[in-house]
């Protein structure tokens, strides 16, 4: 094979110049895959490899023999060599073989010292007559779904197969079908599961209710009573509002009772203590009406002259000091009487002073008034 040399670019911009031994010139244009060659970008020139002879792309051939199919029927489905389809299926097959001996490992159930699935497989088919030479596991998995596990053997010269849907995420198998579950079971069998077939039973006419109607006669059946309605509180208060926009303006009459002369008063001891627009009331004594003022053993009534009004003073005093006892002698001598001049002043006196109210002193309330 000849060599050829790098004189430089092209006039154009889209080609290279290249000079053989023999001085003669050749022209390469200058495209993609010139351009990964140079780069040394391998996956790109044997898309764009494959891309020019209509064959599929790599990623496609993995993709299909990652779901088992082998390469040989990739290449005749493809229409490529089967070297070029064996290029890309190394790295796959070294993933399906691994994923093949991670459920191998995978234990049958929660117990810590349960059999993986590899013994237990080994075991069951060695009950067969099934060497271990002669048992191929693989995994494959079909577009983007779950891993499926796959034993294969022979058995009296009949091949067989058991496959198990694998979850890597949990690491856990699940049988898919009868030969699976036989030698995947806890429980031993003397050969595999035979298929399951339905057999038709004869109906028979059965009383649901029998149970319940005992129950059913001893509920009360009978509607219960509406509550009540619950009064509305916006409904009151409107009925309230109506109600007083009516009474609205209208006066309501004043029921106005006769005042009687003893119920409307309100002092501070009987009425005819302060009845002073009356000069011919007579005051009652200080003794009530049945007391026996004549066994007292001082029977003589003084007549007091008529004093003028104490200052508050005077009578505080005077409420303090204790009151002679009937019994008891005056303390000082009694006042001669005086003159009828003096004494017809004094009642003159009296009666000029009757004619405005004045309030009785402490004296004459507990002794009581002197006569006229």
């Amino acid at each position: 094979m000849g060599e050829l040399t790098l004189v430089g670019l092209h006039e154009d911009g889209e080609h290279v110049v290249l000079e053989g031994s023999d001085g003669q010139r050749f022209r390469l244009r200058i495209d993609e895959a010139l351009r990964a060659a140079v780069r040394r970008d391998r996956a790109q020139l044997e898309q764009l490899r494959a891309d020019r002879a209509g064959a599929l792309p790599p990623r496609e051939i993995q993709a299909r023999i990652r779901a088992g199919a082998p390469a040989e029927d990739v290449a005749a489905d493809a229409g490529m060599p089967v070297e070029l389809v064996r290029r890309y299926e190394g790295p796959v097959l070294a993933e399906r073989e691994f994923v093949a001996g991670q459920a191998r490992a995978t234990r049958i159930g929660h117990d810590p010292g349960a059999p993986v699935l590899g013994d237990l497989v080994t075991d069951r088919l060695a009950t067969r007559g099934v060497g271990g030479e002669s048992i191929a596991w693989d995994a494959f998995r079909p577009g983007t779904g779950s891993w499926t596990v796959e034993v294969r053997f022979e058995v009296s010269g009949t091949a067989r197969s058991a496959r198990w849907t694998y979850d890597a995420a949990t690491r856990s198998v699940r049988a898919q079908d009868d030969e699976a579950r036989w030698l995947s079971e806890t429980e031993l069998h003397d050969g595999p599961i035979p298929r399951r077939h339905l057999a038709a039973v004869p109906g028979a006419e059965v009383d649901v209710d029998a149970a319940l109607r005992p129950l059913l006669a001893s509920v009360d059946l009978s509607p219960a009573p509406e509550p009540e309605p619950e009064p509305d509180p916006a409904a009151e208060t409107a009925a309230l509002l109506d109600d007083l926009t009516g009474r609205r303006g209208v006066r309501q009459p004043l029921d106005v009772e006769d005042d009687d002369e003893d119920e409307g008063f309100e002092g501070f001891g009987p009425q005819h203590a302060f009845d002073f627009d009356n000069p011919d009331l007579t005051i009652p004594a200080a003794h009530p009406p049945h007391s026996r003022p004549d066994l007292a053993t001082d029977a003589q009534v003084l007549e007091m002259p008529a004093q003028p009004r104490r200052s508050t003073s005077e009578d505080d005093a005077s409420a303090q000091s204790p009151s002679p006892e009937a019994g008891d002698e005056p303390a000082t001598p009694a006042e001669p009487e005086k003159p009828a001049e003096e004494r017809v002043a004094g009642g003159g006196r009296s009666r000029a002073r009757r004619g405005r109210a004045s309030v009785p002193s402490w004296d004459e309330i507990v002794f009581g008034a002197r006569p006229e």
